[in-house]
Parts: structure tokens; sequence; C-alpha cells
């Protein structure tokens, strides 16, 4: 088994192939609408607005109106947030 002090060079960035240079990752909407939008469902019972994460829209749902036509790149995010389902 290495030591400590043998790992800690095997695992530095350069000794795996990787370069010391920051990466820098930009998220951009650039690709077109989809040809079509998720029904989702608030599953709260009071009103709420929400901005789309990657389009930046914003969607409101209501006790009345609690199913809103969502782009399928912001529904992801809603669905993971535990508040929002599929809409039937």
């Amino acid at each position: 088994m290495l030591s400590q002090q043998a790992m800690y060079p095997l695992m530095s960035s350069r000794a795996i192939g990787m370069s010391s240079q920051r990466v820098q990752t930009h998220f951009k909407c650039d690709e077109p609408e989809p040809d079509y939008l998720v029904n989702v469902e608030y599953l709260g019972r009071l009103e709420i607005a929400v901005s789309g994460t990657v389009t930046r829209r914003l969607y409101r749902f209501t006790p009345v109106q609690p199913v809103q036509q969502v782009d399928p790149r912001d529904a992801f995010y809603l669905f993971a947030s535990g508040r929002f389902g599929v809409a039937s």
C-alpha cells in the first residue's frame, strides 16, 4: 500500500494528464426551442411563479390552474424539486 505522501503526486492533475488551467463552463440557451411542451402539475396548494432554469421563462401555477405547459428543458428542474409532477 502506498503512503499518503506517495499517493498525492499520483493524484495530481498533471499526473493524470490534465492541464492545470481552469475549465470554464458556460450554460447557454442557444439551442432551438423544442417542438413540444410538457404538461407539468404543481402539487402545492398556493399560487406560485417559477422562472425556468434554462429558458428563464416565467411559469405561474395557481390552485385554479395547477397544470401548465412547460419547456422540457425547464421541466427537468421542476420535477427534480419534488413540488411538481407530470400531468395526465
